[in-house]
C-alpha cells in the first residue's frame, strides 16, 4: 500500500508535532505508521453510524481485531450517532463512561473514525479523560478530511450556541482514506466542497483557479484532482494553524462564513434534514461577500466570481435555501452575540478583500449589521 501524499504540521514552538497521511487503506496507514504507539496497548475505536450505514461495521471490526492480534494489543468499540444535535454533554459522558469502564489508561490510545461530529466529540474525551489520552483521526467524510480533523480544535454544541464547550487538543496524526469519500451520499459530499472552497477565497488565488477550472472531475472524485485538493486544503489550514495554534489571531480567517453558518445552524436546533454544516458554511460565506461589498471592503466583482464558484459546486448560496427556517432580523443578531469570536462585547466577522485575502474585522457599525440582516431575511 503506497502513501499517496503526506505533509506535517508544527507549530513555531515545536510544542506540537503530527503527520497527516493521505492513501487508500486506512488500517495499514495505522499498522505502518503508529505500530509503536498502538503495539501491547489498550485500544479504543469510536466510529460512527457511517459504517452501520453503509454494512462496513463488521468488515471494520476484524480488521482492527486481526490488527490487534498482530500488535498485542486490546481494542474496544464503541458506536456514536454522528448528527450535530447529538454532540453535546449526554452524549459526552456516556463516550467517557464507556471509557472509563473498561478501564482505560494514560498510555491507551483512543482512535475516533467518523464525521466532524465524531471527531469533536472523541477528541474533547480524549483531552478530559486522564487529563488527556493520545488520540488518532481518520476522518469519513471530505468535510472532515480537509476541516475538522486538522488543527486540534474539539467541542460540543450547547442550547447556546455551537462549539462552545471544547479544548485545543492535537491528535497523535490523522489518516484520510480516500476510498471513504466514494460511499458518501451526494449531498454529504458537495457540502464538503464549501469548506475546500472556502481555503481558496481565504489564502491561496492560485488555487481558486484550479477549482474553478477542474470543477467537474473534482466533483466526480476523479484522480489525481480529489488526492490535490483535500492536500492542498490540508495544507493551507496545517500552515496557518502552525502559526497559531489557539486563534488569538490569524487563525480566526478560518472561520470565515462561519459566524453566520454557526447562527443558522442554531436556529434550526441542528436538524441535519434542513441543513448541515457545509451547506451553512456555503450560505454563511455569500452572507459575507454580500456585507463585504455593502461595507466597500472589495468590489462586487470580486465577490460574485466566489459565489460563482460556490454555485458551480452546487451549493447553496441563500438563507430561503434553508427549509423551515424561522428567522428574524433580533434573532440572527442575537445569535452572532453568543458566537465564540466576541471580544470586549463587539461582534468579530471575517470579512472579504479579494481572492485569496480576507480582513477580521471587529467595528461593523450595529445599525449596518441590522439593516443588512433585514435584507437577508427579506430577499
Amino acid at each position: 500500500m503506497t502513501i499517496l501524499k503526506k505533509l506535517s504540521i508544527k507549530n513555531e514552538n515545536k510544542s506540537f508535532k503530527y503527520s497527516i497521511f493521505i492513501g487508500e487503506n486506512f488500517i495499514q496507514l495505522l499498522e505502518n505508521n503508529f505500530f509503536k504507539i498502538l503495539n501491547g496497548k489498550k485500544i479504543y475505536v469510536i466510529y460512527d453510524e457511517f459504517f452501520k450505514k453503509f454494512k462496513m461495521n463488521k468488515n471494520m471490526i476484524e480488521e482492527f481485531e486481526n490488527l490487534s492480534k498482530r500488535l498485542s494489543a486490546e481494542v474496544f468499540f464503541f458506536k456514536i450517532k454522528s448528527k450535530d444535535k447529538y454532540k453535546n454533554f449526554e452524549r459526552l459522558s456516556i463516550l467517557l463512561n464507556f471509557i472509563l469502564s473498561n478501564r482505560i489508561h494514560r498510555d491507551s490510545l483512543i482512535i475516533s473514525i467518523g464525521g466532524g461530529v465524531t471527531g469533536d466529540l472523541v477528541g474533547f474525551a480524549s483531552s478530559i479523560v486522564l487529563r488527556g489520552v493520545k488520540c488518532i483521526h481518520i476522518p469519513t467524510t471530505l468535510l472532515s478530511q480537509v476541516d475538522s480533523s486538522v488543527g486540534g480544535k474539539t467541542g460540543i454544541n450547547t442550547k447556546h450556541g455551537k462549539n462552545l464547550v471544547g479544548t485545543f487538543y492535537q491528535p497523535e496524526g490523522i489518516l484520510i482514506d480516500i476510498n471513504f469519500l466514494k460511499t458518501l451520499p451526494k449531498r454529504e459530499l458537495l457540502a464538503g466542497f464549501a469548506e475546500v472552497i472556502k481555503y481558496s477565497f481565504i489564502y491561496d488565488k492560485k488555487f481558486f483557479n484550479y477549482l474553478k477550472k477542474n470543477t467537474e472531475d473534482i466533483i466526480k472524485l476523479k484522480s489525481p484532482y480529489i488526492q490535490n485538493i483535500i492536500f492542498k486544503s490540508c495544507q493551507i489550514k496545517a500552515r496557518i494553524v502552525s502559526m497559531d495554534e489557539k486563534e488569538q489571531g490569524i487563525r480566526g480567517i478560518l472561520n470565515f462564513g462561519h459566524t453566520f453558518a454557526h447562527a443558522f445552524e442554531n436556529l434550526i436546533n441542528y436538524d441535519n434534514k434542513k441543513l448541515i454544516h457545509g451547506e451553512a458554511v456555503a450560505i454563511g460565506m455569500a452572507c459575507a461577500f454580500r456585507l463585504s461589498v455593502i461595507l466597500q471592503l472589495c468590489s462586487k466583482t470580486e465577490a460574485e466570481k466566489c459565489m460563482s464558484l460556490i454555485s458551480k459546486f452546487n451549493l447553496p448560496t441563500k438563507i430561503k435555501d434553508i427549509k423551515g427556517i424561522k428567522l428574524t432580523s433580533k434573532k440572527l443578531f442575537d445569535k452572532f452575540y453568543l458566537d465564540k469570536k466576541v471580544k470586549n462585547g463587539k461582534i468579530t466577522l471575517i470579512l472579504f478583500n479579494e481572492i485569496g485575502s480576507v480582513l477580521i474585522k471587529n467595528d461593523v457599525d450595529e445599525r449596518v449589521l441590522k439593516k443588512f440582516f433585514n435584507e437577508l431575511i427579506n430577499e
